[in-house]
């Protein structure tokens, strides 16, 4: 199918360029540019009405649910929250239920995700020391592992032989290892350590994890990538290991755009793992990503029930994936960050980093993944406009710009006038190429 999409305001060698077309034969992007009304063949023809039309987001960190927590949430809700969110491609976590450990646990996820998704989705696996169920896993088509170093401490301490023999082997097959650099911590204590001001004390083993790992990926030359990284020492000790290490981080977008001085009157709502740090601490994260020194944004979409998140040991996680296109352009708009910025961290990188082939910008022969987004609109955060099941969030009452009016996955319109119009299957399944 042929679509022509008019009168829209394209961003082109650093700038915005108005009265431009673009031309869409499904799955790719077959030209653009300055439109000078001539006549061009076409199925569907339709009127952008001034808006600006950017590549869909990639976010790299979601935890989908669906099998055995299908209650939180499931693959259409997940990825119908995305393409909402301007979001068209993702990075699905492993901790699932079944975990996304064994070659049979991936390839029935894929199964299952398969006719379901909106958005193009790729799946992250466990690791294993074993090198052949690591070769097997990435042959399945595991575009990256992820590790929860939690789950390989003991009294604190990280089982180093365990993580070296992990690096050594996906440095073998080129695979990036997504790290959780952080200890588990309750509510109750998270509240302990604002009240009595010791959170500090979790940014030192965010660092001190970081720098263990640093050391081991330099020493075999394994990719490394830093999930939602909370603390500034964090970020500069991983860009001093630049130069030796091939590791990249992410900030999640509630991290730079909140702190836990929202605990007092949301409560669980705003729990989430790593804990939200202090205000100075966010401001500094923000300038971090500003000035060049975070790779990607990401919303590290975690929902879950809110009987979850309102019981005695409440679980930590936010559903983020519908907001984050108005998360990130009220913040341009107000003037706090380049849009350059934004399509260069959320979308551009993140691609380029997991191999998403041909993704993450307008480029003639890229997926036609786009959104056009109304600057003017605005849009009043509330838990009930939530598509995903997990119906909380902290940025309840929050008014936001930049609004994802629609959004096309593969060429195909799944979301128009910001309700959904897809059904499930616009999105593939995202192999390592």
């Amino acid at each position: 199918m042929r679509t022509l999409i008019r009168d829209c305001r394209l961003y082109l060698n650093g700038k915005i360029v108005e009265n431009c077309l673009l031309v869409i034969d499904a799955p790719l992007i077959s030209d653009f540019g300055v439109d000078h009304g001539l006549q061009l063949a076409c199925d569907v023809e339709v009127s952008a009405k001034g808006r600006l039309l950017l590549p869909g987001l990639v976010d790299p960190h979601v935890h989908l649910r669906d099998q055995g927590l299908s209650y939180k949430e499931d693959f259409w809700t997940g990825t119908a929250s995305a393409v909402l969110g301007g979001v068209t491609s993702v990075i699905d976590m492993p901790n699932n239920l079944p975990p996304t450990a064994t070659p049979s646990d991936l390839a029935e996820r894929m199964e299952l995700a398969k006719g379901r998704i909106l958005a193009n989705v790729g799946f992250a696996c466990k690791p294993s020391p074993d090198h052949s169920l690591n070769s097997k896993l990435a042959e399945g088509g595991a575009i990256a592992f992820k590790m929860f170093v939690y789950e390989h401490m003991d009294r604190g301490r990280l089982d180093l032989p365990l993580v070296e023999r992990v690096l050594e082997s996906l440095s073998k097959l080129d695979r990036v290892l997504m790290l959780h650099c952080n200890v588990k911590t309750s509510f109750s204590e998270v509240l302990d350590l604002v009240k009595s001001r010791r959170a500090f004390k979790l940014c030192r083993v965010e660092k001190g994890l970081a720098e263990e790992i640093l050391a081991i990926a330099r020493k075999h030359g394994a990719r490394v990538h830093f999930c939602h990284v909370t603390c500034p020492r964090t970020v500069e000790l991983i860009n001093d290991y630049k130069g030796f290490v091939r590791a990249t981080l992410e900030v999640a977008v509630h991290h730079i755009l909140l702190d836990h001085s929202i605990l007092n009157g949301l409560g669980p709502m705003a729990h989430v793992d790593p804990p939200l740090r202090s205000r100075s601490t966010a401001r500094r994260l923000f300038d971090m990503l500003r000035r060049g020194m975070v790779d990607f944004v990401a919303s590290d979409h975690a929902p879950h029930a809110l009987f979850e998140k309102e019981g005695e040991d409440p679980k930590p996680g936010l559903p983020n994936l519908q907001l984050m296109m108005p998360l990130l352009m009220t913040q341009v708009k107000r003037g706090r960050l380049d849009l350059s910025l934004v399509l260069e961290r959320a979308s551009a990188r993140p691609a380029k980093v997991f191999g998403l082939r041909k993704r993450g910008a307008i480029v003639k022969g890229y997926y036609a993944d786009l959104v056009e987004v109304d600057l003017k609109r605005r849009l009043k955060v509330r838990s009930d406009i939530l598509v995903s099941k997990a119906k909380y969030t902290p940025f309840e009452g929050a008014t936001l710009v930049g609004v994802p009016v629609r959004t096309y996955v593969n060429g195909v319109c799944v979301n128009d006038d910001y309700t959904i119009v897809g059904k499930g299957g616009e999105g593939v399944v995202l192999m390592p190429r």
